[in-house]
């Protein structure tokens, strides 16, 4: 056993907590599978990866006869996708609740495994939530957990930790916290007795020496306290001056807390954010300006009329962005492509590549095939690449990993 340390911090005081490793054991000869891409998928009886070495030519990527690998043993369940973060050639992903684990793809003489390399044992439940991807480089990976932020009841504040690791021994460099005041008002259940509500962050960007939160209170019902948008944003790294933007021409801001991103930056560095809509069932945009403290009350994008499916959002670059199924000119709210349209089929893909100017989605068709699309993003067209095995339930991510 090796030992890491973690700064954790209760609701009332500092505490220093200790948590351990596990030795993976695994063959001692292997080296890093030099496959260019892995398309992770579920189907009724696990989850797999699918590797290629070019996504766009005319296969079949099959758990049968592609060199896939099955990694059921390391999710709890295959929706647990949504808990990791591929990059440089690793996945990282929360496999059990506490530990934080690093893999790779490599070959042995026993054909492709799914090796675990490293990990980080967390002191409590942890699950991966929203990553600063901007800021994570080949040795340090930033994130948040998923999951309520702790409640500090003597401060009025919710703490969320933002974790920064190290990739090279997976060990904290530090933790920052951002403290997101509560309610200034109670809330009561039925019964007359006060609700202890929750904040669910949504979404977290880095940028401009400011760190933004897009969040929504929630009750003991899992139900929205309210029908407001919530953004925190505070200095980066300080974490001080942090202020709450609210607004109630759209409702809360939508999303999970795992690896989902429901906000993006544009090249400007103003922040998008993807809310629910007064309507049921609809989304809206709110923006920030890049250096205010403020929602920008002359922007407001109601999508209503769009079948928004949220999902991973995407800033494509060229004023535009991904909000599948639609790409959007989001300054001038405007459509300028449908995927669904386009591909007659539906884009359903959790976490998707961007490369080479081309957003790269699995498409599910009516006659339940599955099919990788690429987009052009500079010339607003599609084309078709490989076929995904037709027994396949959920694309979750299309990654490169070299």
């Amino acid at each position: 056993m090796k030992k890491n340390r973690l700064f954790g911090f209760c609701a009332f005081a500092a505490l220093l907590l200790a948590s351990c490793k596990d030795s993976p054991n695994v063959p001692e000869v292997t080296t890093p599978e030099p496959t260019e891409y892995s398309v992770w998928v579920a189907t009724a009886n696990g989850s797999y990866l699918l590797t290629t070495d070019e996504i766009m030519k005319d296969t079949l990527l099959s758990p049968a006869n592609n060199k896939g690998v099955d990694i059921t043993g390391n999710l709890p369940q295959a929706r647990y996708a949504g808990y990791a973060y591929i990059f440089n050639g690793y996945y990282y992903l929360s496999n059990d609740g506490t530990r934080f684990s690093k893999h790779q793809l490599v070959q042995t003489p026993q054909g492709l495994l799914f090796k675990e390399v490293d990990n980080y044992a967390f002191p409590s439940d942890f699950y991966l939530g929203k990553v600063a991807s901007q800021f994570s480089t080949n040795d340090e990976i930033v994130f948040t957990s998923t999951g309520a932020s702790d409640a500090n009841l003597e401060k009025k504040i919710f703490e969320k930790d933002i974790y920064f690791m190290n990739t090279k021994d997976m060990t904290l460099n530090k933790t920052l916290k951002a403290q997101i005041p509560m309610l200034d008002y109670t809330v009561y259940k039925k019964d007359g007795t006060v609700d202890p509500t929750i904040l669910n962050v949504t979404s977290m960007r880095v940028a401009g020496g400011k760190a933004y939160f897009g969040f929504f209170y929630y009750d003991s019902d899992y139900k929205p306290v309210n029908k407001k948008a919530y953004a925190y944003i505070c200095d980066y790294p300080s974490m001080a001056n942090g202020h709450i933007m609210s607004d109630d021409r759209a409702s809360y801001v939508a999303g999970h807390w795992q690896r989902e991103n429901y906000s993006f930056l544009d090249d400007n560095n103003n922040l998008y954010l993807l809310t629910r809509g007064k309507t049921d069932g609809t989304f809206a945009i709110l923006r920030v300006n890049n250096g205010q403290t403020e929602f920008d009350k002359s922007y407001l994008y109601d999508l209503k009329d769009y079948a928004v499916k949220g999902g991973d959002l995407a800033w494509l670059g060229d004023g535009k962005a991904y909000i599948r199924p639609y790409v959007i000119d989001v300054a001038n709210k405007r459509i300028v492509a449908n995927l669904a349209e386009m591909t007659g089929g539906d884009p359903t893909t959790t976490i998707n590549l961007i490369q080479d100017g081309n957003l790269y989605t699995a498409v599910k068709t009516p006659a339940s095939k599955w099919f990788i699309y690429e987009y052009n993003i500079k010339n607003n067209s599609v084309k078709k690449g490989a076929e995904i095995d037709p027994g396949v339930t959920q694309v979750y991510h299309i990654n490169k990993l070299k």
